[in-house]
């Protein structure tokens, strides 16, 4: 069992490149516009983190990162990313445990299925609300991963490199 004040800082350095990342979002992604769509990084977040971490820490910090993107972020509804994260994250993780091995291509699958499962789940909500433009929500949804998956080329490595040095099971 490794102490507690090693628990502490591993996740204090996940935070710090999570928030870091975020600010990448906002300060460089926000400004990409390809046919009036920009690229969304907040769904890879849980999901690349989830393939190291496994679905149970995974899900926790989905789950945590999800309340912080909904006071910050605007969203269909209140709750948006609380509810959709964690499912993306154990979606994720289950991917990389029984299916890939924690790689490239793993992480590729799960930031793929992390983008469509938070814009399936968008258009689901415009579904239910009685929304008519479903085509367009899903070609936008389809864009904006297309946009989001070479930031995995930055995520990746980040979530990568804190795992490998902090690499001791708990």
């Amino acid at each position: 069992m490794l102490p507690k004040s090693y628990v502490v800082f591993k996740w204090a350095v996940y935070t710090i490149a999570t928030l870091f990342l975020c600010a990448l979002q906002s300060l460089v992604f926000s400004h990409i516009h390809v046919f009036r769509l920009t690229p969304f990084l907040y769904p890879l977040l849980p999901a690349v983190l989830s393939i190291f971490e496994g679905s149970r820490r995974g899900s926790l910090f989905a789950f945590f990162f999800g309340i912080a993107c909904d006071l910050l972020l605007p969203a269909p509804f209140p709750g948006f990313f609380t509810l959709i994260f964690p499912v993306v994250a154990a979606a994720s993780a289950t991917v990389a445990e029984r299916l890939l091995s924690r790689g490239f291509l793993c992480a590729g699958i799960v930031s793929c299925l992390s983008l469509l499962l938070t814009g399936a789940f968008r258009i689901f909500i415009q579904l239910l609300s009685g929304g008519q433009y479903m085509g367009l929500m899903a070609r936008i949804a389809l864009g904006e991963a297309v946009l989001t998956l070479p930031a995995l080329l930055l995520v990746l490595p980040v979530y990568r490199t804190i795992y490998r040095r902090c690499a001791s099971d708990y």
